[in-house]
């Protein structure tokens, strides 16, 4: 089974303290079963059925799937999510559960009163039969179903980016004993962008979403600013400075090894400079 539609999964969600697939309120969830027959010989006769937890009775497939004996085929079901208005707009305020119920039963029969379940163990196994799945359930690929607002979807996707941003460039800058020439710009947004993105995270956490919103979109802005600094030959850094934060991050890796190593560099690289310049000879003629 897989589900389409999700904004994301498997993410922790800190106002609802806990790991989610999250989806926009509004937007469509399609489950898709796929279904292989086994070999005895009979017509199955397939329908498919879904329940949140804020509905009270399952929203089934129109019609029902006829399948043979060793035939793989997909059942698929899509809901629209309710939108934030009315007796929905409380939704995004908890996690929610879902429960989807795969039946093989007579054509025109109803589901089973008792719940998902098959009574009937003799062979041929024929109908009735069903098989569930469930949030949070064996083998637990899907988690508890957390509704966003406008507001929350794009502090997830804002988040998302500048976190990727932010961590990429502390990574760079954050390595280096002193500022590398150059990177004094890029140092101040990025220490913004990371105050930003720490007042998005209490903001969010607290249920201010509009103010989560602007803050992360803020840190994505500073991070990209500092980003563009960096990049910007003669307005930022160039190559060199690259090289000197790449030779002291090395050297805080490697310790006295690093130190070593980064010396050995420095000393090839007058070797081959000194090779290249205009004025130089060898002591001896070079062997045939």
């Amino acid at each position: 089974m897989n589900i389409t539609g999700l904004l994301a999964r498997d993410t922790y969600d800190s106002y609802l303290g806990g790991y989610v697939d999250a989806v926009q309120a509004g937007n469509t969830l399609t489950f898709n079963v796929i279904f292989t027959a086994n070999s005895y010989v009979y017509q199955r006769n397939l329908t498919m059925g879904l329940k949140f937890d804020w509905m009270t009775s399952f929203q089934n497939t129109t019609t029902d799937t006829a399948v043979y004996a060793g035939q793989t085929l997909t059942i698929t079901l899509a809901y629209a999510i309710p939108a934030l208005t009315g007796q929905y707009s409380g939704l995004n305020q908890q996690a929610h559960t879902w429960t989807l119920e795969l039946w093989d039963m007579a054509q025109g029969a109803t589901w089973n009163a008792y719940g998902c379940s098959d009574y009937n163990y003799a062979t041929p196994y024929v109908q009735p039969m069903c098989r569930s799945f469930s949030s949070n359930g064996y083998p637990y690929t899907y988690h508890s179903l957390a509704v966003y607002s406008g507001a929350q979807a794009g502090s997830y996707n804002s988040k998302l980016q500048a976190s990727a941003m932010i961590n990429s460039l502390n990574d760079v800058l954050g390595s280096t004993f002193t500022p590398a020439p150059g990177t004094s710009s890029a140092l101040a947004m990025l220490a913004q962008a990371n105050t930003q993105m720490a007042l998005a995270n209490n903001a969010y956490a607290l249920g201010d979403f509009s103010t989560a919103q602007t803050d992360y979109q803020n840190a994505l802005n500073d991070a990209n600013a500092a980003q563009s600094s960096l990049s910007t030959i003669g307005g930022g850094t160039d190559a060199a400075t690259f090289t000197s934060i790449w030779i002291e991050a090395v050297a805080v890796l490697f310790g006295g090894i690093g130190a070593l190593l980064v010396g050995f560099a420095g000393f090839k690289y007058l070797r081959v400079r000194t090779r290249a310049s205009a004025g130089y000879a060898p002591s001896t003629a070079p062997k045939a």
